[in-house]
């Protein structure tokens, strides 16, 4: 059985990757070579508009492999015409490139989201230069929270900031993961508590915020989060129940938790399960 690989925030990429790079992907075409991979079925070509990292030609053209099908673990995706973040590693012996990560290495962004990107990875590049350990973890942090206040980079900077907010850690074994050994300050507290209230429309990804901010009997995010449920319950199908567990924990209601129970006992290969699955969110909307 095939799993997911464990997941790569922004930070792992610059570390890990031998290039970064923003482009173009001018083409996309089938790899007639033997295939030696399952994710090389196909070659994207990206026209390079800026090198972040490594030794790659500024604006020449580069051949990625990479597979249009939708696997587990997912592999990169390239379309033809859209803009690109890549994090490429160069194949032995060859003149074409590997996505770093799989699909946590293509990043598909438009030009507004990469001035987030590039100021993000030009910062930690400096970053990981510091030899005073004490100094490079306290600007890390700092760097996780600039990247969790930009909706684009959000999760960049929260998977390392509270990553067991999100389910994904249940597949990250990795031991040079960033260690929760610190603890965040008032004023950045306070920084992510101000950047939750203004949230619009609320996702998965800022459920990490929740757990670095709320003090106990926390009405105030009590009370917004019951808000965006209400407003938009249909909205989080998939991922209502980490958003509805945290209510009912804040809240510390029994009727809410069993509402939560039943639906988790529900058999996911039920025909009716979405339909019985938007019955209890709608109950469990009803209550609040």
């Amino acid at each position: 059985m095939a799993y997911p690989i464990a997941p790569r925030p922004l930070r792992n990429l610059i570390i890990e990757s031998e290039n970064i790079v923003y482009g173009k992907v001018t083409a996309v075409k089938e790899n007639k070579e033997p295939v030696q991979g399952w994710a090389e079925s196909h070659i994207a070509v990206i026209t390079i508009y800026e090198v972040l990292q490594g030794k790659i030609h500024h604006k020449g053209n580069v051949e990625v492999y990479f597979s249009p099908e939708f696997s587990c673990p997912m592999p990169a995706h390239y379309e033809k015409g859209e803009t690109v973040l890549a994090f490429l590693d160069k194949e032995k012996g060859k003149n074409i490139y590997s996505t770093h990560a799989l699909s946590y290495g293509a990043k598909p962004i438009n030009g507004k989201e990469y001035s987030h990107y590039r100021n993000r990875i030009l910062e930690m590049k400096t970053i990981l230069e510091i030899k005073d350990e004490e100094e490079k973890r306290n600007k890390t942090v700092d760097w996780l929270i600039l990247c969790a206040s930009e909706e684009s980079t959000r999760w960049e900077g929260l998977y390392e900031l509270s990553p067991e907010s999100d389910f994904m850690s249940f597949y990250d074994d990795r031991k040079e993961t960033f260690s929760r050994n610190f603890k965040l300050n008032d004023d950045q507290v306070q920084k992510l508590r101000h950047l939750f209230f203004k949230i619009n429309k609320f996702e998965y990804t800022d459920l990490g915020l929740v757990d670095l901010i709320v003090k106990e009997d926390d009405l105030e995010v009590l009370n917004f989060l019951t808000m965006h449920f209400k407003k938009a319950e249909k909205d989080f199908f998939w991922s209502g129940n980490f958003l509805m567990k945290k209510i009912a924990d804040l809240s510390k209601r029994d009727d809410l938790k069993m509402i939560i129970k039943k639906k988790d006992e529900m058999d996911m290969l039920d025909e009716n399960y979405e339909k019985k699955s938007a019955d209890y969110m709608r109950e469990f909307a009803q209550k609040l």
